[in-house]
């Protein structure tokens, strides 16, 4: 066997969305209420195998768009290092092991919204909008939010609480795909795929992003209700460096400024979803783990863009403004959360867990 073939099938996965696919959908499991060790481990199973298979179909679909993109050319399939055919196998092996593992493991409920994830990444997305319209992206972003669903269902019945999780991840997505695709946009333009930065003038492009982070915040904003303290208060730091994150792109356009606003939206949405899990499981705990919080999650965004993460060559812009932000948060959550903790008491004084 070919020593590089493990590390050329590797490539096709997509290990970070994966990844970021499975911390979706397992703290949308855990907020629901978690359940037994073969449910949750079948689920991170069956679901990072079939999302794996969904990323390995896009780089088989994909593979000749990606010769003409400088980041893609040298991918083992778009080089010809890798056969066309082993790929397509390869995809749709995991495809099968992974519907067998959720079949074995999970209600059939839970592996449908599976399967429609692959169907709108696959389908919806590099299929059918990719190359044709600017919202492929928007519309395709619907793939990232089936894990959610998926998650949730695995151990529990569908509720308003998950597909406004699921809401919160397609609203997020636009802001996070256009600031990648702003750094790479001429790749895009050579490759003939109309994403936003290609269509569209810088001008429009920074409005569009600036309006998608809002409309982020907003959908997050209508699960507090449903999701707790542990989560509010993250989504009051979270929101607040999501907005400083992207502020900078939002006013210049520039490429370090878009890197930074990249990364901070992955930061972003899985600060969110582990509250948002963790919560689900230590109701009675989480004035103490928000106190936690409160000092956690600043200090992650911070130590983000202290670190300065590049793509394409380009580091992300530096940035100080957090600062005031911080001395806010320390001021005022602490506040908030006594006032919250008493007015949930005043609400619930035998019992403050509803859910």
């Amino acid at each position: 066997m070919d020593r590089a073939l493990p590390r050329q099938l590797w490539s096709l996965v997509k290990p970070r969305i994966v990844a970021l696919l499975c911390v979706t959908g397992l703290f949308a499991l855990l907020a629901a209420g978690g359940g037994p060790p073969s449910v949750v481990a079948g689920f991170v199973v069956a679901g990072a195998l079939i999302a794996a298979s969904s990323a390995a179909l896009n780089c088989w679909y994909d593979r000749e768009l990606d010769r003409h993109m400088e980041r893609t050319a040298d991918r083992p399939l778009p080089s010809g290092r890798l056969d066309h055919r082993v790929a397509l196998a390869f995809a749709l092996s995991l495809f099968v092991a992974g519907s067998a593992v959720g079949l074995a493991t999970l209600p059939l409920v839970a592996g449908g919204y599976m399967w429609l994830g692959v169907a709108a990444y696959v389908g919806l997305y590099t299929v059918g909008l990719k190359r044709r319209h600017w919202t492929g992206v928007v519309l395709g972003g619907s793939a990232g939010s089936f894990p959610v669903l998926a998650g949730w269902t695995a151990v529990a019945p569908l509720s308003v609480e998950a597909v406004l999780m699921a809401a919160l991840v397609f609203a997020w997505t636009p802001a996070h795909a256009w600031a990648l695709a702003h750094v790479y946009r001429s790749d895009f333009a050579a490759a003939g795929v109309p994403t936003l930065p290609v269509v569209a003038d810088e001008a429009v492009v920074r409005r569009a992003v600036w309006y998608a982070v809002w409309a982020t915040l907003a959908v997050a904003a209508l699960l507090v209700p449903f999701a707790g303290l542990l989560y509010a208060v993250t989504l009051a730091a979270a929101g607040g460096a999501l907005l400083l994150g992207y502020r900078g792109f939002s006013r210049t356009g520039s490429e370090p400024d878009a890197v930074r606003a990249f990364f901070t939206s992955n930061l972003f949405l899985s600060t969110l979803f582990v509250a948002w899990g963790v919560g689900g499981l230590v109701s009675g705990a989480e004035p103490a783990l928000a106190a936690v919080a409160l000092v956690a999650v600043p200090a992650l965004f911070v130590g983000l863009w202290n670190a300065r993460p590049a793509l394409r060559g380009v580091r992300a812009a530096p940035g100080h403004e957090w600062r005031p932000v911080v001395r806010a948060l320390v001021d005022e959550l602490p506040v908030v959360l006594r006032e919250y903790v008493r007015d949930n008491d005043h609400r619930h004084p035998a019992d403050n867990s509803n859910r």
